[in-house]
């Protein structure tokens, strides 16, 4: 028997019991979910600081790809169940464009109970699963490849703040011995592949499930260990044999989340990382041969990565009370714990990896601000002087890992908000950065084979159908298409009653269309054009032509085609523009563009159906932009600086905006007007219980329109008689799969 604490934290008329997971409001307990307890506690925990949409994301969801939606949604949850201060404020304030606060005054304490301490559960192996498994090779030519050289600056991502002791055993059995070298860490990364030379990519599918968590691939890349997410909170621990793709069960289910795995440079143990809901991360370490998990050291931010003779590792701590991200050495046995380097707040420090001469360390730098201010840096491992790798700016950074020669390292990235993440090589001599794979999937976690011939990667895809709703009368909503994925988000109404659609098949993004019951469906443009098409479809309302975004030339513009796929002409040739839209005469089409003026700002502008000079239409933060059926307005998303996240009604000229709505959510909705032009539909982005909503343009109240039990919506529209809504919703899966062939970029 010990003593153990009960920890709670005090406000207004709530009551949070840390230790139990409950939250009280004058002693009865309200009801959430425990994502959007995992919100509250992490913006209490850090009261009267901002807290950043990227490291509450990774606070909440540290091994899961969620969009920034889902993070919104739980905000929205936690305003209605806490209501307002006694002075009429929300408890959670919006800082526009760098995240959320605690306001309210705050009180925390313990109160010490004796506890039982509880025997570590029994480890079990299950029987062998086979992994289902396939290979594809996609082909296609060179000019597609984005290669990059620019002067070199400094920046990155996230720092994650202190938590609580976690203490965990688990033990574990025997299993058959690993090989040789490699590391990994947690994190999460749109078109087709690409290769240089050869130009085909080799891609084998390992798991079929759809939860995988966290992944490593041996040094001698004969066996995976990876993460299985059960529940929300619980998780267990896999090895699979690559030869024979069986798998086993290595460390029983156990309510923990567990991340960053790293295989010794000898191969014979698994590091990872595990912890429990908000308490810190520990480092763990499980011996190839079997037995009992040891606990090595706490605080353990990231992925470990170890030195070419496997006597240290290097990893990140944030220190808050010194507002610093910070890398850390220590022995191979936890002890001996040094610092190397320090990133002054806001910026931040991902994942390290160390090369395998031993002289340097890579890892991501950067600000937690959703703009384009990530970049890579190398530390010297032996006194810790910081280089810029590369000028090349990202959005997002997740892992990285060094080719053998030590003269690249391979990361997962992307560039634009609306760009998938994808696998990249950056040359350390050069800092050229060219992107590797280039598809509709987003890739998440990366760890690379002794030799350098193999990527294991984590793939995220969307699993979605259409439903067709009738209007005012949501209960009746019907699924019209039935398999696992395909519809990747935006649909349009043809003026006959059809429907194009994003579509992804073989791996490779398309446009195809169908009739209203989900039947005859053709494809219009694929992988046989060779080229990158990404969607983002709309209709002209004459008939004549299909408006989308494509990436064919490297830079994602705005295209046209026939209704039957045929006659393509590129209309606009600016960077980043995405989200057409037709005006209802047929002669314009507006979209989102975004400037390139040290923050990257998303603004509206138009392009003749025929091309020619764009012409800019606003000026504010604004995105996604829908034309109102009379021709006569433009709905985009909107931010201002005083204004958190909302919805601005614009002329069809541009200028300033006319009337401007708050929304239920948070960041860029997608946009639809009904067919009279008098509301707006939106979505509220959520990753759970997907809901649309009506807003009246004449203004008032938004009115919930449909809610459905499950899955988010990814893209809906209007028919043009206004009777039926067509909606694309489901899920997100993640699965990992080997790449190979990659490996000749020069």
């Amino acid at each position: 028997m010990s003593n153990s604490s009960k920890h709670f934290y005090d406000f207004d008329r709530f009551r949070i019991d840390a230790t139990e997971r409950v939250l009280l409001s004058d002693g009865e307990i309200v009801t959430l979910t425990q994502k959007a307890f995992d919100v509250l506690l992490a913006l209490v925990e850090r009261r009267g600081q901002i807290v950043s949409k990227e490291e509450l994301m990774e606070l909440v969801w540290p091994d899961t790809f969620v969009e920034e939606g889902n993070l919104s949604q739980n905000i929205y949850t936690l305003r209605k169940a806490l209501g307002q201060t006694n002075d009429g404020q929300d408890f959670i304030k919006t800082i526009p464009k760098r995240g959320y606060r605690f306001v309210s005054t705050v009180s925390e304490h313990k109160e010490f109970q004796p506890e039982v301490i509880p025997e570590s559960p029994a480890a079990r192996i299950l029987p062998s699963k086979p992994a289902a498994s396939n290979s594809v090779v996609v082909q296609f030519p060179r000019e597609h490849r984005a290669t990059v050289r620019q002067p070199v600056e400094e920046s990155w991502r996230h720092s994650i703040s202190r938590h609580k002791v976690l203490v965990v055993t688990l033990a574990v059995l025997f299993l058959g011995s690993v090989g040789s070298l490699i590391w990994l860490g947690n994190s999460s990364g749109w078109n087709l592949f690409t290769n240089n030379s050869t130009g085909k990519l080799t891609l084998t599918n390992l798991t079929t499930t759809g939860n995988v968590a966290s992944s490593a691939i041996s040094p001698d890349g004969k066996f995976v260990a990876y993460a299985v997410t059960e529940t929300p909170q619980r998780s267990s621990l896999w090895l699979m044999q690559l030869a024979s793709l069986n798998a086993q069960q290595i460390v029983a289910p156990a309510e923990l989340q567990y991340h960053a795995m790293t295989f010794s440079p000898d191969g014979q143990f698994i590091y990872y990382v595990a912890r429990e809901s908000q308490s810190p991360r520990t480092l763990f370490k499980v011996s190839a041969l079997g037995g009992a998990s040891k606990k090595l050291l706490d605080d353990v931010q990231t992925a470990i990565s170890f030195s070419p003779d496997g006597s240290r590792f290097v990893f990140r701590r944030a220190i808050d009370d010194r507002r610093e991200a910070v890398l850390f050495i220590a022995n191979a046995d936890g002890s001996g714990v040094k610092e190397l380097a320090a990133i002054k707040y806001p910026e931040g420090i991902g994942d390290p990896a160390w090369s395998p001469d031993g002289k340097l360390i890579a890892c991501a730098v950067g600000q937690p601000d959703g703009n384009a201010n990530n970049s890579v840096i190398a530390v010297r491992a032996d006194d810790g002087a910081i280089k810029p790798m590369s000028a090349q700016r990202f959005r997002w950074i997740g892992q990285l890992a060094w080719l053998p020669d030590s003269s690249a390292v391979m990361l997962v990235a992307n560039q634009e908000p609306t760009q998938t993440r994808q696998v990249w090589r950056l040359n350390y001599a050069t800092g050229e950065v060219r992107r590797v794979t280039n598809d509709s999937n987003t890739y998440n976690r990366l760890s690379l084979s002794a030799d350098g011939k193999t990527i294991l990667a984590s793939q995220i895809k969307q699993v979605t159908n259409v439903w067709m709703i009738p209007r005012n009368e949501p209960q009746r909503a019907q699924q019209i298409t039935f398999g696992a994925g395909g519809y990747r988000g935006r649909l349009a109404w043809t003026p006959d009653g059809r429907i194009v659609f994003d579509s992804e098949a073989a791996n490779a993004a398309t446009i195809s269309v169908m009739n209203a019951d989900g039947s005859n469906q053709k494809l219009l443009l694929g992988e046989q054009s060779n080229k990158a098409y990404t969607g983002r479809v709309h209709v002209s309302p004459n008939g004549r032509y299909i408006v989308f975004a494509s990436e064919a030339t490297g830079t994602r513009n705005i295209w046209r085609m026939n209704m039957d796929g045929g006659n393509l002409m590129q209309l606009t040739n600016g960077d980043g523009e995405d989200s057409p839209y037709c005006s209802p005469d047929g002669r314009w089409v507006v979209y989102t563009r975004l400037e390139r003026k040290g923050i990257d700002r998303p603004t509206i502008w138009r392009v003749s159906i025929d091309g020619g000079e764009p012409q800019q239409l606003t000026h504010e933060f604004t995105s996604s932009p829908a034309v109102s059926p009379d021709g006569k307005w433009i709905a985009c998303g909107y931010s201002a600086p005083n204004m958190p996240w909302g919805i601005a009604l614009y002329t069809f000229d541009g200028g300033a905006p006319i009337k401007t709505f708050s929304h239920n959510a948070e960041g860029f909705p997608l946009i639809r007007w009904t067919h009279d032009s008098r509301f707006l539909t939106y979505d509220d982005n959520p990753i759970g219980p997907a809901k649309l909503w009506l807003q009246p343009v004449e203004g008032g109240e938004p009115k919930l329109l449909t809610e459905f039990a499950s899955d988010r919506i990814f893209g809906f529209d209007w028919s043009p008689d206004g009777e039926r809504l067509a909606v694309v919703r489901g899920l997100w899966a993640t699965n990992i799969v080997l790449i190979k062939d990659f490996d000749d970029f020069d």
